[in-house]
Formats: structure tokens, C-alpha cells, sequence
């Protein structure tokens, strides 16, 4: 029983280590060392955006809208964690996931234009510029 107990934790903290984790927004302000804007699409989806990402040491907030302006996302990454503060309920939870991670690889820096990600759990491909940037 002992042993069936340890192999439970340890999955459950395997489980928990990395990934996703949906919650509400923390209080506090973020409090960014660089805030910048990208607009861009994911091409499969068809799926025109703008982000506005907030930066500090080993973080990055971003918020993601829709070509209309229609908050679709707004999610916090560290490399290893990703917080999920809001995800429009139609976004499939693949999509937000893949944001996520593109954010991860691209956005804990300054990000350089053209900024191209293609994610390999989704094969999703970012496409995306830094405002005020030329292609």
C-alpha cells in the first residue's frame, strides 16, 4: 500500500511540474521591465491576432486579441510554467496551449522580427512582426 502511495505522489508531482495551470488573475500589477506589441497569425487556424506582451526577468505576460480586438488570451510564462488567467471559452485548450509555448520559446526576450515559431505538439506555425517593424 506504501509503495502504491509513493508512485500515486510522484505522478501527481510529475504531473504538476510542468504545463498548464488555469487560475485567476494574481492582484498584484505585473510590474514589466519592457512591455511590446506583436501582430501576427497562426496559419493553419486562420487566426489573425495582436499580443501585447509584458516582460521581466525569467517572465513574460501576454494578452492576446483577436483581429477584431476580442481578448482571446492571457497567459503568464516562466520556462518551465505557464499560467492560464483567462482563455476565451471557444479557444481550443490545443490552441491557448500552443500560445503558451510559443511565448515560452520566443517572448522570455526580446523577441526579433520577423518572429517564427512552429510548435511541435500542434505543428502550428506563428507567424508574427514586433510593432512599428517592416517585414
Amino acid at each position: 500500500m506504501k509503495v502504491l502511495r509513493l508512485v500515486l505522489a510522484a505522478c501527481l508531482l510529475a504531473g504538476c511540474a510542468g504545463g498548464m495551470v488555469y487560475e485567476k488573475a494574481p492582484a498584484e500589477p505585473f510590474k514589466p521591465q519592457y512591455v511590446f506589441q506583436i501582430h501576427g497569425q497562426v496559419e493553419q487556424a486562420q487566426l489573425y491576432f495582436t499580443a501585447v506582451v509584458l516582460q521581466k526577468e525569467g517572465l513574460a505576460r501576454m494578452v492576446v486579441l483577436g483581429d477584431m480586438g476580442v481578448k482571446l488570451l492571457d497567459v503568464q510564462v516562466s520556462p518551465r510554467q505557464a499560467w492560464v488567467y483567462y482563455k476565451m471559452p471557444r479557444m481550443p485548450g490545443a490552441l491557448a496551449g500552443a500560445f503558451a509555448r510559443m511565448a515560452q520559446e520566443k517572448l522570455l526576450v526580446r523577441p526579433q522580427s520577423p518572429l517564427l515559431y512552429q510548435d511541435h505538439k500542434t505543428k502550428l506555425v506563428f507567424k508574427a512582426q514586433l510593432a512599428g517593424e517592416k517585414e
